[in-house]
């Protein structure tokens, strides 16, 4: 058969060249309709002649996959250089986008942005002839989210998740659906729209159920919990956490999942008032998990809360113990570090340090604000314009209350941090920080 005819219809003869050259990765459609005129199938067309190792492939992808889930960096490298060595023996390209697209995922799970956006625009340069297949650029696009949301930049991420769940209907990897579904979900909930967090994670896991994906039904649970925390339906939320603990020992899976959900009941716990039900649950969170098995900063979020328990419950000295360990685990996480910030605010405005409690929510704000993340930025505002106004210092106050309204009208408020300063034992509050991405 000639070029003219196999193309006849389906493609140009110069566009079928550049295919067999290796130049050019076609669509799944076009794929099938020249394997059909051929008589055979799309994985011997494009070089994967033994069905075995299509298999063995496809396999081999969903071990990276769910060893990124369970925060398995290691062993999820290790399979990417098994998924390495198998495509060096097959002339498939298509297999090299997956690949790399997963060596991008595991790099932004390791909270390396520069290595990341080296690494994509690398990327971008080697396989531009195929960035407008959906099944490349939603994953890509997703990938390109998640490295701004690991740099706290919310609004940036929602932006390129949105742009991924344009290409969903072109796609038929149901996976890859869900986990731009919940991306968007947990961004939205940091910027301060639970409802559409909610709507969001009831999407994921819809699909996640029908495939019997446990680990990310059960990270979906929790964020659908948070959402719940975060609207004050804390008795829905705390049936969710439960759920994940049963479906934890049932089930057998990692405890990572376990420690989030004790974690999450502790926050609704918090928000209750019931400071000492909430450090029992955060204590819990990280013995569940096992020496050595949570991640520094998932420590160091636990931490966060517990400084916050002891502050609401009165202890301020070992509020302060917990917050420096939270501060020393989270910094290389801006958005978090500065709720830090916040709290050590609060605990020095407690003992009647107000220069170190004016210097740290200074510092908050402008994190905050170069995040871009507006509830934050306008609550820690509130609280220093106020406590300004009141120490007759009225030109500054008068700034941060312009920065309050501003960032205010950007935005739905929930809650999060208070934006009162605690003066007691009968205050609410919560902080419950999400950063678990597929």
């Amino acid at each position: 058969m000639t070029q003219r005819q196999l193309a006849e219809g389906i493609i140009s003869v110069p566009y079928l060249s550049l295919i067999e050259n290796e130049k050019a990765l076609p669509g799944e459609d076009i794929l099938k309709l020249l394997a059909r005129r051929l008589n055979t199938d799309p994985e011997t067309l494009m070089g994967i002649r033994d069905a075995k190792k299509a298999e063995q492939f496809r396999e081999l992808v969903e071990q990276a996959r769910t060893a990124l889930n369970y925060e398995e960096h290691a062993s999820s490298e290790k399979t990417i250089q098994s998924l390495r060595a198998l495509a060096s023996t097959v002339a498939d390209p298509d297999m090299l986008v997956q690949i790399e697209l997963l060596e991008l995922n595991l790099l932004e799970h390791r909270n390396r942005p520069e290595q990341s956006e080296k690494l994509l625009e690398q990327f971008e340069e080697r396989w531009k002839s195929v960035l407008d297949r959906p099944s490349v650029k939603v994953p890509y696009l997703r990938i390109k989210g998640n490295i701004q949301y690991r740099k706290g930049h919310f609004e940036k991420a929602l932006h390129h998740y949105l742009a991924a769940k344009r290409y969903l209907p072109e796609i038929t990897d149901d996976i890859e659906k869900g986990y731009v579904y919940s991306n968007l979900g947990i961004t939205y909930v940091l910027l301060a729209h639970p409802s559409m967090g909610i709507l969001y994670a009831d999407k994921a896991l819809e699909i996640m159920n029908r495939h019997d994906r446990l680990l990310e039904v059960c990270n979906l649970l929790h964020l659908k919990g948070t959402c719940l925390c975060h609207i004050g339906e804390y008795n829905e939320a705390i049936l969710l956490f439960e759920r994940i603990i049963r479906m934890c020992n049932q089930f057998l899976l990692c405890r990572l999942f376990a420690s989030r959900a004790y974690h999450g009941m502790g926050i609704c716990h918090m928000k209750r008032g019931n400071h000492h039900t909430a450090i029992r649950l955060f204590h819990q969170s990280i013995r569940v998990a096992g020496p050595n098995k949570l991640p520094e900063w998932e420590i160091g979020v636990v931490h966060q809360s517990l400084a916050y328990a002891h502050l609401k419950a009165g202890n301020l000295k070992k509020a302060r113990r917990y917050i420096k360990s939270a501060m020393r685990r989270l910094k290389d996480r801006l958005n978090l570090y500065a709720e830090c910030l916040v709290y050590l605010g609060m605990i020095h405005h407690a003992e009647g340090d107000l220069k170190r409690f004016e210097f740290c929510y200074r510092r908050a704000i402008d994190i905050f604000l170069s995040l871009g993340i507006h509830e934050k930025a306008a609550r820690a505002a509130q609280t220093l314009g106020e406590f300004m106004s009141k120490n007759d210092k009225p030109y500054q106050a008068v700034r941060y209350l312009k920065i309050a309204a501003r960032h205010y009208n950007k935005l739905v408020p929930t809650v999060d941090f208070g934006t009162e300063l605690p003066v007691g034992k009968d205050k609410r509050h919560a902080s419950s920080t999400i950063q678990h991405l597929p």
